[in-house]
């Protein structure tokens, strides 16, 4: 196969975004460690989004600072952006809820369905061409999901005091959330560096959650050092490690490119699991993992095939 520019940074696109997916991984993990620590899902969602921004407006600032009076000068810009700030810190927030009241495979299958609703927005919202095979490999990673969190499924659906009407609700509202995140982060990283982009979005986020964390009546402050040490984790590694990966690739390849992979992070979850917990991976887990590996992977390949109407990169 000809090796030519694009392809060759197209490649190394793919490997960023696979180490995002990696490190995104970890967040279930994390949060679920921090969990045991007593901290609340918000609680942990607001210190994420608060922590990143202020380090990602450090970094920000000592490469060379962002045009801001060309982002204030475009208050449309500066709308959608706070836009995805805010549906960045409502998924997190409805998603890391909805696990008090749903099992983590149902919430984990309703709030991964975004595919669907994001192939529809890239084709009909933002005029990107997909063709039949990304489209059919979106579907073969979801229903890989699907079966993961089905073979992972364990007693009743709602953990002890749970409502699993909630929490499904709660889960599907992080769908939506995410998708808003992703289809804006998709316009707005053809127009901003990924540090202009993310410093506006997390800051945003933050000034969204801490209010409705604080509003809850949920401890903030007072943690253990374990606690204060998974949510610095949470923040250095799935939030600065794997969504500003992902925000740096969105602005080069496809809205479908981009989010399909995501799907992968249950995998990553597992094998973490395998590896950091001890925790096995049987027969079916491992046909699951594998389908959505090669759902993922057609999507891909099929970006390399597809005509790419391209764009200035940004940095």
């Amino acid at each position: 196969m000809p090796v030519n520019g694009v392809r060759v940074s197209n490649l190394v696109y793919y490997a960023i975004l696979g180490v995002a997916v990696v490190n995104v991984s970890t967040a279930s993990i994390l949060v679920r460690l921090a969990g045991g620590e007593g901290v609340h899902g918000f609680a942990v969602a607001a210190w994420r989004l608060a922590l990143s921004s202020i380090l990602t407006w450090i970094l920000l600032l000592l490469l060379g600072g962002s045009s801001l009076a060309r982002l204030l000068s475009r208050p449309r810009d500066l709308a959608l952006m706070s836009m995805s700030g805010i549906a960045l810190a409502l998924h997190f927030m409805l998603w890391m809820h909805s696990l008090a009241h749903i099992n983590v495979a149902a919430s984990v299958t309703i709030v991964d369905s975004y595919p669907a609703l994001l192939a529809i927005v890239g084709r009909f919202i933002l005029g990107e061409r997909y063709s039949v095979a990304q489209y059919l490999g979106s579907m073969v990673a979801f229903m890989g999901v699907i079966g993961l969190s089905l073979v992972s499924y364990t007693g009743d659906l709602a953990p002890p005091g749970g409502d699993p009407v909630l929490g499904a609700l709660l889960a599907f509202g992080g769908m939506l959330a995410v998708s808003a995140y992703f289809t804006i982060g998709r316009v707005m990283r053809a127009r901003y560096t990924t540090l202009e982009y993310t410093a506006i979005v997390y800051t945003v986020g933050a000034l969204t959650a801490i209010p409705l964390t604080v509003l809850a009546g949920i401890n903030m402050v007072n943690l253990t050092l374990k606690a204060w040490t998974f949510i610095v984790l949470v923040t250095l590694i799935p939030m600065l490690g794997g969504h500003t990966l992902i925000n740096y690739v969105i602005g080069r390849l496809s809205l479908l490119a981009t989010t399909v992979p995501v799907l992968g992070e249950p995998v990553g979850a597992t094998l973490l699991a395998l590896l950091l917990l001890g925790e096995p991976v049987s027969q079916e887990v491992a046909i699951f993992m594998a389908l959505t590996l090669s759902g993922i992977l057609m999507v891909l390949v099929w970006e390399e095939r597809r005509k790419f109407e391209g764009r200035p990169p940004t940095s």
